[in-house]
């Protein structure tokens, strides 16, 4: 299978991958919200990926889907010498025409396969040369330096334990050969305002065990990274930011 190709397969949900000649056969990753496990399950049932694959169309969302789009564009036409990219999770594809401007070469990844469809239909629709694939985030079916660059949109922030976040960032360290591109919600900045606001719309949001912008930039350097740039995404009070991490020696 050549990397410009869209192929997607679950067999008895075993995980079946061939890429460049290597083979891996994993078990499931049982996953949910807050872990790892719980994060895994988020789009596992047909519906609720279909809702999802909607939700940045209309309304603030779609404001933010501009602001995010804008800096991911930036920031990849900054990067020298990055020709493929791995976006994991990769959701429903929302970004395969921004990572493929340029000839990049993307691999879409999620570990709910019910979204895949969703991000192989985007890939078609962009033209991009893209190849999509079931995978978790915290055990990557890929080998040693398989990617120039792992870009890595609204996952961490939902990882609460600091152990399974450095996991998970090692696991793009092993994989890609120079950059790693990932979002940081700075919720720890102006919490008590924040944490007001969303109090006033009925939400209880679990700021508190949340990382600062320093110890998630600590985290990064832990998993053998150091962090080249913090690139905000609006005015002081959006949390949304993202880092650009540069791998370094093992």
């Amino acid at each position: 299978m050549r990397f410009g190709e869209s192929k997607i397969e679950n067999r008895n949900l075993q995980l079946v991958i061939v890429f460049r000649g290597w083979l891996t056969i994993l078990p499931p990753h049982m996953s949910g919200l807050r872990d790892i496990k719980s994060y895994s399950r988020r789009l596992q049932d047909t519906d609720r990926a279909e809702r999802y694959a909607r939700r940045f169309d209309s309304g603030a969302r779609r404001r933010i889907d501009r602001r995010e789009q804008g800096a991911v564009k930036k920031i990849f036409g900054n990067l020298n010498g990055c020709r493929s990219v791995l976006d994991v999770p990769s959701g429903a594809g929302r970004f395969v025409r921004t990572l493929a401007e340029g000839g990049r070469s993307v691999m879409e990844m999620d570990v709910a396969f019910e979204i895949l469809e969703f991000a192989r239909q985007q890939a078609d629709d962009a033209g991009a040369s893209c190849l999509v694939l079931q995978g978790d985030a915290s055990r990557l079916p890929l080998a040693d330096n398989a990617i120039d660059c792992v870009f890595s949109n609204r996952l961490l922030h939902h990882i609460i334990a600091p152990a399974e976040r450095i996991a998970i960032l090692r696991e793009f360290h092993r994989v890609c050969r120079r950059w790693t591109v990932v979002s940081f919600f700075n919720y720890r900045g102006m919490a008590r305002l924040r944490g007001f606001l969303k109090r006033l719309k009925g939400r209880q949001p679990p700021y508190e065990h949340q990382p600062t912008l320093k110890k998630f930039s600590e985290e990064s350097v832990a998993a053998g990274f150091q962090v080249k740039q913090v690139i905000s995404l609006g005015a002081p009070w959006v949390s949304q930011k993202y880092l650009l991490l540069e791998k370094t020696a093992s």
